[in-house]
């Protein structure tokens, strides 16, 4: 017999629609007629939001939700959860979720748990998630508590995806910049890859037979092996159900130097974003190596003529510090803006690298910010720079576009040049925009480049954390983000390069802080000693990167007769 108040509160949700089959006299709630005012209540306020709703009722703690909170619940675990008891539908995370409950239940607190790690089995396998949710009690019409109210929402992609990127980071603050062998190459490397959440396995191979130089991880599997020999045999990139293979070529020629193996996790799904990510951090591990085998062979050359000519290496030194100095440009000066730029390399007798930076203004009146960062720290990657630096002047220039539209237009440039893989490289596109009153919008678009910080007119530091996109040259259709902050009188936006703050002894996200906490205070102070502040606070006397800096800050409003 339909229950007319359960019909109505049911009536605007497809699951609660859903509800209105469940054989309700069967569980230990009784049928919906019989149900007290207060668990009415309950079920109307569940079924009324379109946010992620679960309630618990009664000893068995039967369980209702709402259209939100169906995707939490996978493949397999609905419909048969409407009306089931807690304990039995997440059985598997009962050990974590159970306490809550009990914690509600006896003392009528509510409980508040923040990117908490469950390890269900929704949708037909163990799979790694987090969620963000508060445990509120639900009290009968006598005023006991009877049951409990979940408001959650999923933070898994946030964390998976934040966790990527900083295994990104740490990977490219790790990777050496000599070669002696694979072995001395892959020991640190694969030293950071065990510790992340999303590797399962790594391994380089030798393609002299091939052996494996060193792994991480679990065991080998023989499709691995397979996929090796057929990478060996293609000179191409394998991708498999949970794994990439990615053969590594000489710089020099098509000769093939290693193969490097990564597989993935088992309670992760094996979708677009993971391999996106799998092949992202293969293409940078081999871009690396392929870097400083060829950068050995250079410096080989580069010895054998300097003992032959040390005019001529002189002459070439000079060459290159004209190129640098042609290239990385003094920024113009705009209205109402003060903009400083500055770059270091890593060694004065190094030649010109991969860093850049610019500024310039729009035909509209804008203020157009630029850093990035090539893969590589040859003149290989000091050509890919300048080209680079150029696509970013002129499309950002004519086009007028956002920065996120900006660098979309890059990457079709680079895959419709040809420019291939050398032009590989973090970039981060910002445009200032006039003021429209007292603050002006900047607007940032980051191809998987350090976040930008913050320094507003009263001191305080802010790290302008977002979710990064691809990073140049990685796949020219990738869509790209725009971000958004104001920028009040006396605020200081901060760009750098990860030179600044990538080391081997210190996590990425220890040194942002780290950054964050030297730029404090430098509201008062010119801008030229505020990167005198940040190169002292950050670097020691062993330079191991370039550094590149764009630092720009609104002019403060003048003070009122008041202060005078």
């Amino acid at each position: 017999m339909r229950s007319a108040w359960f019909e109505a509160a049911t009536a605007p949700s497809a699951i609660g629609r859903e509800a209105r089959e469940v054989a309700w006299d069967a569980t230990p709630l009784g049928p919906p007629d019989t149900w007290p005012e207060s668990l009415r209540h309950a079920v109307r306020l569940c079924f009324s939001t379109r946010f992620p709703v679960m309630m618990v009722w009664g000893p068995d703690l039967t369980l209702i939700y709402n259209d939100g909170y169906r995707e939490m619940l996978g493949t397999d675990k609905h419909p048969g959860a409407l009306g089931g008891p807690a304990r039995v539908v997440w059985a598997e995370i009962w050990d974590d979720i159970g306490p809550l409950f009990d914690a509600v239940l006896t003392t009528g607190q509510p409980t508040l748990s923040r990117d908490l790690l469950l390890l269900m089995n929704r949708s037909g396998y163990d799979e790694e998630t987090y969620f963000t949710f508060s445990y509120s009690p639900l009290l009968d019409d006598d005023g006991r508590v009877v049951g409990v109210l979940d408001i959650a929402t999923e933070t898994t992609l946030e964390v998976i995806n934040q966790r990527r990127l900083v295994a990104l980071g740490e990977v490219h603050a790790t990777l050496p910049t000599t070669f002696t062998d694979l072995r001395t190459f892959a020991l640190p490397v694969l030293r950071v890859l065990s510790r992340s959440g999303d590797i399962a396995r790594a391994a380089l191979y030798d393609v002299r037979g091939p052996g494996i130089v060193l792994e991480t991880g679990q065991a080998r599997e023989p499709a691995e092996l397979a996929a090796v020999l057929r990478a060996l045999r293609s000179g191409r990139r394998q991708v498999a159900p949970g794994m990439v293979v990615k053969p590594v070529r000489s710089g020099h020629d098509s000769t093939i130097l290693a193969v490097l193996v990564l597989r993935a996790t088992v309670v992760r799904p094996w979708d677009a974003d993971y391999v996106r990510f799998m092949v992202v951090l293969s293409t940078t591990v081999a871009a690396a190596l392929r870097d400083v085998v060829r950068r050995r062979v250079n410096d080989d050359a580069l010895q054998l003529r300097a003992a032959r000519s040390e005019e001529e290496r002189n002459r070439a030194t000079e060459v290159s510090l004209a190129l640098q100095q042609a290239v990385l440009t003094e920024p113009p000066q705009f209205d109402g803006l003060e903009v400083v730029v500055h770059y270091q390399p890593a060694a004065a007798e190094r030649d010109i690298g991969g860093d850049w930076y610019d500024a310039f203004a729009t035909r509209d009146g804008a203020t157009t910010l630029v850093i990035g960062d090539v893969i590589g720290h040859d003149l290989r990657a000091a050509v890919a720079m300048g080209q680079l630096r150029a696509l970013v002047r002129a499309i950002g220039y004519d086009s007028q576009g956002t920065p996120a539209r900006v660098l979309e237009r890059v990457d079709a440039a680079i895959d419709g040049l040809a420019l291939g893989n050398a032009a590989t490289a973090t970039a981060l596109v910002a445009r200032v925009e006039q003021a429209t009153g007292r603050s002006r919008t900047v607007r940032w678009s980051s191809a998987g480049h350090l976040p930008p910080i913050l320094v507003r007119a009263d001191g305080t530091s802010e790290i302008l954390r977002i979710r990064n996109d691809l990073l140049l040259g990685m796949d020219s259709g990738a869509a790209r983000q725009d971000h958004a902050v104001d920028l009040c009188p006396g605020d200081t936006l901060v760009l750098y390069t990860d030179g600044l703050i990538e080391t081997r002894t210190a996590g990425l996200r220890a040194r942002l802080d780290q950054l964050a906490k030297v730029l404090e205070g430098t509201h008062d102070a010119a801008l030229g000693v505020v990167v005198e502040t940040a190169l002292s606070g950050m670097l020691s006397t062993d330079v191991d990167d370039d550094v590149a800096i764009v630092i720009v800050r609104a002019a403060a409003e003048p003070a009122s007769h008041e202060e005078w």
